[in-house]
């Protein structure tokens, strides 16, 4: 997608890429050939509009649209805000995609006076109805060029950015986010555009095309994989598995999910990974027995790590399985209330624009209705509601729910499952039922699990013996080398309860001595001494040397948590959770929290949830607890709950709680939650991509361990590197529950994708790069020096780069702090460096990269350092100003201090700023000419907005164009998107040839030049006069 021709390379990799996609049911016609004819979207919509014709023939009774009637089609779609309303369009009716309310113009041959238009036919893959063909260099009204467009029944579902081998995919993407940004995909016909595939010869990512240009995010670009999860990059190997017939068809129809969530932000459509199609396609398959010779149908596991979206991948198995004529329902199974709430609200939410309901079931009655109902459909329930109503039915000896055709999808297969309920649930069902169970963290021998013997004498402890084979695995580690799921650095904290291991081995000796004097001394210091630090915590556990106690335990951990709170929470835009062992623990933890903050400076949101109970158990929480918690609740959120209250009581106070979390932190919002204190909830199907930290005080292990860490591990973006998860208890014992878990659940050990580089090898790496940034520039200040030297300046930025990730990296850990020896400069000299690398990309035509390294605002700073900037400079100038004759004026040491402020200025990477304030001083200050009457801070206002009214009208006059609007698009342009021209399609269209006599010149060239020169323009005077 580009206006500058192609070479040759380019243009052969392009015929190649489109002569392979005709093995596979495409067509390429020449009449949508842009190298042989000129194409433009224009074309794309004549040839929809015959496309149209053909699809809708007998609703449109053999008379074609006319253009009357064809303008009402567009004019519905120009209402196409973007992607997501395209995809709700799309999925009307069965996913059949729909355009309704079409008045047909007057003809004897016609009796429908209003028509509604098919244009998609999702389930038409393969042919039938379905027409695929291939455009190439298609052209946009601004004179944009898409590479490729694949169409499907004439719809531009499809875009493909292609680039040579020796060009980064990065590039790729930054192309589809620009002409995002000018409103190509936007309020016209590549609205509906639902995939966009980057893709060289060596290497294809594809991602579902965003809503808007926020919605622009590396961390959700994807590459394609086979089966067993090994990426695939070849152009040949990813037309033959990715974009083939029926298999492009499928991802932009069936293997496409629209949210239709509650918040407007998290509304989407999403395509699924090659790893959830795969799992799909598994189950599908273990269902209808085509994987077996004999072709019976059996149950069975898939295994994908958590946090790699299960949900999803569950919930479009439903999906499947619910429409397949065989089977009377899909029950999808949970085993706590919340999850049911949860997982019902989250399925709705995907199922709003297909063909099937989703009944979610508030009692075992209402359990039993769904499920008697003869339409297809998916019901959400939990185990405890099944479990009753089986009971129900087998003492009232009524077979007739058993002998329905049922599957059973289990959600969190690795928990309750293994009790006595799930055993009764697949007894009952056991003449027609298949289940099916999802799980991150499947049981297997080493978990030691208790389980249960069935009506066969066999104990079934295991996921595998439960459920049947497993049908797909996706681990963590596989998912970590994807970039679907962060990795963790977990962190291993003493709070005091004992000095050292050396100390703790005197004081085990002096132990064993007492307890077994027949022991020689000798013999006990040579076992003592040869125990690992892990043994040595177990043995001082077990002879009680040292334990957590509440009182002294508690009050440490909360102080630690409470000083790093600000940096670790990145001023509280994330969360976190606390875990402890028991409900009392949470309730001290709370309380202990709530003391230690009344005599703090900081505000932080705290809640607490647990199992609350009922009347009649024993383990009851005082009702004083509760309302208190809930006092403290509603003077944060505004809402007040209500002990004992069915309504408005403990049930819808866990659910505000569980989704108010998922908001990030108090800093984003002052209702926000920042810390959840647990026990149990919220440590399994629980998912939040603003949690950055889990407190671990308990004992957790292997699934439980990776359960509870992964609720840190949804991708994010830059500001979020890893999960972090912080132990309070036996440091050795606790990371050797890590490594025992990650070796059963990941590749292994230390050696694991899903532990990131310890805080020690990060900050070698860190000031390796900081002193390769030092070669490339020795003094920061002296960045002009390699300004017009573009070797010296390449190498710098380049270095600067590198050295600014690994900074964002490095600032993410628990233990992060700037220390001069380690990292080898002072933070004011690594300030220095970002100002000069702010200054030396300053003309860059491109938008200058984010600058990585501030991502943290709660980083360390240093004592005494003086912000210079701007209005730190006008403020000094203001404070020293006399007047002397109705003059401004300054005297000579005033100005020397003026000029090394400004100075400073520039070293801090403000160098056009700094030009700025020295020219109004030297023409304005210091020529005289600045009156009295006017203060200087608005002197400066009037003089600056003065030079940017002119620049304005010098640059709207050299191109033809409206000086107000660009104004305006001047003063709403954003630096942080300057990818984004306000009012980009109104400025062009003011665009007066004969205003600057160059009537007779091409307008489509002159609009070329124009959107670059307007975009470098308005960046430009922003970073100017800002």
């Amino acid at each position: 997608m580009s206006r500058v021709e192609k070479d040759a390379s380019e243009k052969t990799f392009q015929e190649n890429f489109v002569r392979e996609l005709e093995k596979y049911k495409w067509q390429a016609p020449d009449f949508l050939n842009g190298n042989q004819r000129k194409v433009t979207v224009d074309d794309l919509i004549a040839h929809w509009r015959g496309e149209l014709n053909r699809l809708n023939a007998d609703q449109l009774e053999g008379v074609e649209l006319t253009d009357n009637e064809f303008s009402q089609v567009m004019a519905k779609v120009n209402q196409l805000e973007n992607s997501y309303q395209a995809a709700k369009l799309l999925a009307m009716e069965e996913s059949k995609g729909k355009i309704d309310g079409i008045y047909r113009d007057d003809n004897p041959l016609i009796t429908r006076k209003q028509i509604t238009l098919t244009i998609f036919k999702k389930a038409e893959v393969r042919g039938g109805d379905s027409s695929y063909r291939i455009a190439r260099e298609v052209q946009t009204a601004n004179g944009r060029r898409f590479d490729l467009v694949l169409l499907i029944n004439g719809l531009p579902l499809i875009n493909i950015e292609q680039k040579r081998t020796d060009r980064s995919l990065d590039e790729a993407f930054g192309q589809f986010k620009r002409y995002y940004s000018q409103g190509e995909y936007s309020n016209n016909f590549m609205a509906f555009s639902q995939m966009m595939v980057i893709t060289s010869e060596i290497e294809t990512r594809y991602f579902a095309t965003p809503k808007s240009i926020n919605d622009f995010n590396p961390s959700f670009v994807f590459h394609w994989a086979n089966k067993f999860n090994k990426p695939i990059n070849h152009w040949q190997q990813v037309i033959e598995h990715f974009l083939m017939i029926p298999m492009a068809h499928q991802m932009v129809g069936d293997y496409l999910v629209i949210d239709e969530a509650k918040e407007e932000e998290n509304r989407r459509h999403i395509l699924m990974r090659p790893y959830q199609v795969f799992a799909l396609q598994a189950v599908e398959g273990a269902a209808f027995g085509w994987d077996n010779p004999a072709n019976k149908p059996h149950g069975g596991f898939v295994w994908h790590t958590t946090g790699s979206g299960k949900t999803i991948t569950s919930f479009k198995t439903a999906l499947f399985l619910s429409t397949r004529v065989g089977f009377d329902k899909v029950v999808f199974l949970v085993d706590r209330r919340e999850l049911d709430s949860r997982t019902s609200e989250n399925f709705k939410a995907y199922a709003a624009f297909e063909p099937v309901t989703v009944d979610d079931t508030h009692s075992t009655s209402q359990l039993r209705k769904h499920l008697n109902t003869a339409k297809n459909g998916i019901v959400v329930t939990t185990t405890f509601k099944l479990h009753n109503l089986v009971q129900t039915l087998e003492k009232a000896k009524d077979s007739r729910l058993a002998d329905k055709k049922i599957v059973f999808i289990v959600d969190e297969a690795h928990r309750t499952t293994m009790g006595s309920m799930m055993g009764v649930i697949k007894n009952h069902f056991r003449k027609n039922g298949l289940f099916f169970g999802f799980t991150g963290t499947p049981l297997f021998d080493e978990n030691k699990v208790k389980g249960k013997i069935n009506e066969d004498s066999e104990v079934i402890n295991t996921t595998e013996k439960l459920f049947g084979p497993k049908l797909h695995q996706y681990t963590i580690d596989e998912a970590i080398a994807d970039g679907n799921v962060l990795g963790f650095n977990v962190d291993y904290i003493n709070t005091g309860e004992f000095s050292s291991y050396e100390d703790l081995r005197d004081q085990l000796i002096e132990q064993i001595k007492h307890d077994q004097p027949e022991q020689s001394e000798r013999e006990i210091e040579r076992l003592v001494r040869q125990w690992t630090e892990a043994e040595v915590e177990k043995q001082a556990m077990d002879n009680r040397l040292f334990a957590y106690y509440d009182e002294t335990h508690i009050p440490r951990v909360v102080e630690e948590i409470l000083n790093r709170w600000k940096r670790q929470s990145q001023q509280q835009q994330f969360n976190a959770i606390l875990t402890v062992a028991y409900k009392e623990r949470v309730i001290a933890y709370y309380q202990e929290f709530k003391k230690q903050l009344a005599n703090h400076q900081q505000n932080i949101n705290i809640a607490m949830t647990f199992s609350f109970g009922n009347e009649n158990d024993p383990d009851k929480v005082d009702p004083a607890i509760i309302n208190t918690m809930f006092n403290d609740y509603a003077e944060f959120t505004g809402i007040k709950f209500v002990a004992g209250d069915k309504k408005h009581g403990e049930k819808a106070y866990f659910e505000d709680v569980v989704e108010r979390a998922t908001r990030g932190g108090s800093g984003r919002n002052c209702k926000n939650i920042d810390l959840v204190i647990v026990a149990d909830q919220l440590l399994t199907g629980y998912d939040s991509k603003r949690l950055n930290t889990l407190y671990v005080d308990r004992t957790l292990e292997l699934q439980s361990l990776i359960q509870a860490y992964s609720r840190t591990n949804r991708v994010f973006d830059s500001s979020k590197e890893f999960g972090t998860i912080i132990n309070f208890q036996t440091p050795r014992l606790t990371e050797q529950m890590v490594i025992q878990a990650l070796k059963l659940y990941g590749s292994g050990g230390k050696s694991s994708k899903a532990l990131v580089k310890s805080y020690a090898d990060a900050v070698r790496i860190l000031a390796n790069d900081l002193e390769q940034l030092g070669l490339t520039l020795a003094d920061p200040a002296e960045w002009k020096s390699i300004q017009h030297k573009l070797k010296e300046r390449t190498e710098f930025i380049k270095a600067f780069k590198e050295a600014a990730k690994q900074l964002n990296t490095v600032q993410q850990y628990y233990e992060y702090q700037w220390d001069n020896d380690k990292f080898g400069i002072t933070e004011h000299c690594w300030l220095q460096y970002v100002g000069a690398y702010k200054n030396l990309t300053f003309k860059e035509k491109r938008p200058k990269s984010p600058i990585i390294a501030p991502a943290l605002i709660g980083k360390t700073k240093l004592a005494g350092t003086q912000v210079i900037d701007a209005a730190h400079i006008l403020s000094l100038i203001g404070s020293k100003i006399t007047h002397v004759d109705g003059i401004q004026t300054v005297d000579d040491e005033t100005r020397r201090i003026i000029y090394e402020q400004i100075q400073e200025l520039s070293q801090m990477g403000e160098d056009q700023q700094a030009k700025i304030l020295k020219e109004f001083v030297d023409t304005e200050l210091l020529a005289g000419r600045l009156s009295s009457q006017v203060h200087f801070d608005q002197a400066f206002t009037d003089w600056k907005n003065d030079r940017i009214k002119h620049a304005a009208s010098d640059f709207a006059n050299e191109w033809g164009i409206d000086s107000k609007l660009l104004t305006q698009a001047l003063f709403e342009f954003d630096l942080v998107q300057s990818d984004v021209v306000p009012y980009f399609a109104e400025i062009i269209q003011s665009v007066d040839l004969d205003r600057i006599n160059k009537g007779d010149d091409d307008l489509l060239t002159h609009n070329l030049a124009l959107s670059d020169a307007l975009s470098r323009w308005l960046r430009d005077i922003k970073q100017q006069f800002n």
